[in-house]
């Protein structure tokens, strides 16, 4: 029987944060690269406007995962060598983002630039409702008041983006925009996912309130 191997939770983390600040600051990248010639500003900035849109969107992406990330990781008590891995995943997915981020600032009617975009969103979700379901799994690697409940509201939380983002990648062929604007699809398909757990919703309400739960 093989011996799992545990890792230290704060290496792990502190690897992963400095990932997550390098690759958000190079979201910037092609909008310091842009040349703003003579002439009026303002025209030149219009043309950036796409450019400044994916980084936005790209930083708020990077931002909630980064928040997520810590969230799934304050409730693991340990790690082990396949959870390192799964992480590894995930990060590859953060540290690739600022490519595809820049080719659909410059791209953004290319079915390519959608699709890569999309994907690469899909990759990062699904590495990170992965490195969950893994380490909640019969309480693997999580601290011991993790409900099941909540480790699978959880889970069907880290799911949402990835349905979300999948029709986009059928979408994209036959029009990039519509497939852009699939992905607002993510908000209620989190609506959704939030509302099939209403004891999860009443616990959080009694918790803030500072009622005890007497379930």
């Amino acid at each position: 029987m093989r011996r799992r191997v545990e890792v230290g939770l704060e290496r792990i983390t502190f690897f992963s944060d400095g990932v997550f600040a390098i690759a958000i600051t190079l979201l910037v990248l092609p909008l310091t690269d842009a040349e703003i010639g003579p002439g009026p500003v303002a025209p030149q900035l219009v043309e950036l406007l796409p450019r400044m849109l994916t980084f936005a969107l790209s930083f708020a992406v990077i931002g909630r995962y980064w928040t997520v990330h810590h969230q799934l990781f304050a409730r693991f008590d340990r790690a082990d060598a396949r959870m390192m891995t799964l992480n590894l995943g995930y990060l590859f997915g953060i540290a690739f983002l600022p490519f595809p981020t820049s080719l659909l600032g410059g791209h953004g009617d290319s079915t390519a630039a959608v699709v890569l975009y999309a994907a690469n969103l899909v990759v990062i979700g699904s590495f990170s409702a992965a490195m969950w379901a893994y380490g909640s799994y019969r309480g693997r690697l999580t601290r011991a008041d993790v409900t099941p409940d909540e480790a699978r509201h959880t889970l069907v939380n880290g799911l949402a983006p990835v349905v979300s983002f999948l029709p986009s990648l059928v979408i994209a062929p036959l029009s990039p925009t519509w497939a852009m604007l699939s992905w607002l699809l993510t908000v209620t398909v989190s609506a959704v996912a939030e509302r099939l757990f209403p004891e999860h919703r009443a616990a959080r309400a009694r918790a803030q309130a500072g009622t005890p739960d007497t379930a």
